[in-house]
């Protein structure tokens, strides 16, 4: 298993931490913690005890980002594949289908999500109709994310909007849409492990008590 934790600066958190409604914020998440990572070696170490936050990126039979504040935790699907050093840095990032990403890449498939003809539609193949050579790398990088499961679980301990077994003190979410979301109750606050435990197929199952 490999694994790489990254502190996330106050001023940065903003590009981390937004609702996840739809498939949109996923792809845009997946796009700044590409961009975050691809940058991390060029940028000095931060100490995560000076921060609030962190990105934590697990490679297992699972590939998976997790976001960490004080009493919220989150995790989704990482859709690339990660090469590391021996020292753990990252030498490169690739789709599955060996496409090297770079910045460049990043910066093109953001700027399509922030485009206004997109915006109306959504659609990446009107897109495609009049993009240029330089916005299709960006495009094809677009539909790779968007082609991808997003994964998403969040675990919350939310003392105000608590009731009762309604929307009990600790709980985690499964999925993020409206129409396919459902919690599911703890009994306990939970420690980091055992968040990243229940989706790492490696480890022993979590059990439901009812």
């Amino acid at each position: 298993m490999k694994e790489i934790t990254i502190g996330i600066l106050p001023f940065q958190e903003k590009d981390f931490f937004f609702p996840i409604r739809d498939k949109v914020d996923y792809v845009k998440l997946i796009l700044n913690s590409t961009q975050y990572l691809l940058l991390s070696n060029d940028i000095e170490e931060v100490d995560l005890k000076e921060c609030n936050s962190k990105l934590k990126v697990v490679i297992d039979r699972m590939s998976r980002l997790f976001f960490y504040q004080k009493g919220k935790y989150f995790s989704i699907s990482f859709p690339f594949i990660l090469r590391l050093d021996d020292d753990d840095k990252i030498l490169e990032i690739t789709t599955f289908t060996g496409t090297i990403i770079d910045s460049q890449s990043v910066s093109m498939a953001s700027a399509v999500l922030k485009d206004g003809i997109f915006q109306l539609s959504q659609s990446l193949i009107d897109y495609y109709l009049e993009a240029s050579k330089v916005e299709s790398y960006g495009i094809d990088l677009l539909e790779t994310i968007f082609h991808s499961e997003p994964a998403y679980l969040r675990y919350d301990y939310d003392p105000e909007r608590e009731d009762g077994r309604q929307h009990p003190l600790n709980h985690l979410d499964v999925n993020y849409s409206s129409y396919g979301t459902y919690k599911l109750g703890l009994n306990n606050e939970i420690i980091e492990n055992y968040f990243e435990n229940v989706v790492n197929i490696n480890t022993d199952c979590s059990f439901l008590d009812d």
